[in-house]
């Protein structure tokens, strides 16, 4: 993490009506979700989903839309690809980018 990289969306209004989201996660996901967020310096893991999707909503790139927007993004994986893209978020997880 670098100097500057904790808390850079706490100048964000917080005198706004919120609502609240209940989201059901695998529990060896939330678990990995919880050491990302502590390795990166979130407060706790509503704040690493506030900024994922603050991302995902204001910084869509070019990339990404060209990829959602492929014949491949319509398909679903095999129970074998699946494990595989879980255990190589997992690594990316505990590695870093």
């Amino acid at each position: 993490m670098k100097e500057g990289d904790s808390f850079k969306y706490l100048m964000v209004s917080t005198d706004i009506m919120t609502t609240q989201v209940n989201l059901r996660l695998p529990e060896d996901f939330l678990l990995d979700v919880k050491r990302y967020a502590k390795k990166h310096g979130f407060l706790n893991v509503q704040e690493f989903f506030r900024e994922a999707v603050r991302e995902k909503i204001y910084t869509v790139r070019p990339s990404y839309l060209k990829v959602l927007k492929s014949k491949e993004a319509n398909t679903f994986l095999t129970p074998e690809e699946t494990k595989a893209f879980e255990a190589e978020m997992r690594r990316r997880v505990n590695e870093g980018p």
